[in-house]
């Protein structure tokens, strides 16, 4: 019983180091990179146009507590944006 679930776990590893193998070989021939002749409409393609991210242009603030106090002096609200997961502004 103990020899057919060894023989079992060394096939499983064999197959997937097969498949890995397989795989790698694969996206390694899809990565043959950008033709040169066709990289400077690509790049003018993906490159961000004039007035496509308005965001850019707030004057953003990453003191919480100045924030807070211009908020409060012109009577505005505050938006607090958080990314990246964990505490709330890196705040234990």
């Amino acid at each position: 019983m103990m020899e057919s679930k060894r023989r079992s776990s060394v096939t499983l590893t064999a197959c997937l180091v097969a498949v890995g193998v397989t795989w790698t070989a694969a996206g390694a021939e899809r990565e043959s990179g950008i033709p040169a002749n066709q990289f400077g409409r690509l790049h003018k393609l993906i490159k961000p146009q004039p007035g496509e991210s308005k965001w850019a242009t707030i004057p953003w603030l990453t003191n919480l507590a100045e924030a807070r106090r211009k908020a409060a002096s012109e009577d505005k609200p505050l938006c607090v944006w958080r990314a990246g997961g964990g505490e709330v502004l890196g705040r234990a």
